[in-house]
Formats: C-alpha cells, structure tokens, sequence
C-alpha cells in the first residue's frame, strides 16, 4: 500500500477539531510511542541523522496496547506549487512482544534513536479516492499538527496528483492554509529539538 500524506502545524488545536467535526467521523483518541531503529555506520558510530526505516510503535486505546513493527520506504514529493507531500511504500505487522525484535534489531547493528510520543485524535471521511484518515495531534516538543493521509494501491503519477489535490482541498476545509505545511519529517525536527537543547 502507498501511504500519501500531508502534515501542517495547528495553530489553534479546539478550532480545527470543531471544523473537523462538520464534516468528518470522529473516531477516538489514541495514544502512540514510537522507536526508531538507525543502522550504525560501519565502523559502529551511531548516526546522528539516520534514516528511520524501522518503527517499533506501542499504540494505545480504549482497547487496549497494540505493537506494531513498521517499514517505510519514504519519498518526499513536491507539486508545481511548491507543496511538499510524503509519498510512503508502508510494511506494517503486528507483533505480541516487542522485546525479541529489539534484540535482533541490537545484535545486527541497529540502535534505538529516537523516541517520539503522539496524542492522537482521529477523524475519517469518504472521498473519490478512497478513505482519508486525520490526526490532529500533539508532538512534545514540536506542539500540534493535522496529518492527512489517503492509502492507495497504486503510486501511478496521474492518481498520487490527484490525491494529492484532495488532501489540500481537505486542509484548507479544516481552516488550516498550505503555508503551514510542515514538509520536514518528525524525527528531523525532534533530532533538531534535542541538538539545540544540548547547546545551550
């Protein structure tokens, strides 16, 4: 499946869910805790900036806590606008106990580089493509965004377009304008948040 998603930081996080209750389902809140595994480099030093493929994630519901183990191949695509929209191949799997993995992951090479903790809202609405999914959530210490997303079978260019044109006109209904699109990835700005933290 190709995951295409946009982010936007969220000026005021009571308005957006009002809007978002206008036209969307509300669905309910989740909680999520997310590891990134980088790979070391060759001669065994963690990468500072490496690339998170590998998400070990606790998700937390009403329900009850489920692990899953995800692989994303990430690609970043840019409209003639100027937009910026993530264009994902997810791998997703449930797991029962995180803690075998974890140790694979270690022994092979991997190490755990950072933690990142979701609040999660979520909302859905139909659309010509298909069900678009929405977080509004908060991401300490980065504050609050909406995420949009469409899951499609096919990464053909005339339908990822046209998903793409979807899920602005779905920010925009949300009151939020593409100026606010965050285009970087969480775990960029977090890596950023905790360098500036150590230098001061």
């Amino acid at each position: 499946m190709y995951e295409i998603e946009l982010k936007a930081h969220v000026k005021n996080h009571g308005t957006v869910s009002e809007r978002l209750d206008l036209f969307a389902k509300y669905i309910g809140k989740t909680e999520k805790h997310d590891t990134y595994w980088y790979l070391k480099s060759p001669g065994g030093e963690k990468n500072a900036h490496g690339n998170p493929n590998v998400r070990i994630r606790k998700e937390t519901t009403n329900a009850g806590t489920a692990i899953l183990l995800t692989y994303k191949h990430k690609e970043k695509i840019e409209n003639n606008c100027g937009t910026t929209f993530e264009l994902n191949d997810e791998k997703e799997c449930s797991l029962s106990d995180a803690i075998p993995l974890e140790t694979f992951l270690s022994d092979i090479g991997f190490y755990p580089a950072i933690q990142k903790h979701k609040t999660v809202y979520d909302w859905e609405v139909n659309t010509v493509y298909g069900k678009a999914l929405f977080e509004l959530c908060t991401v300490p210490p980065l504050g609050d965004f909406l995420e949009i997303e469409i899951l499609s079978d096919s990464n053909e260019t005339d339908i990822v377009a046209g998903i793409r044109t979807e899920l602005e006109k779905l920010l925009i209904k949300c009151g939020i304008p593409l100026s606010e699109i965050e285009p970087r990835y969480y775990t960029d700005m977090i890596a950023e948040a905790e360098c500036k933290n150590i230098s001061r």
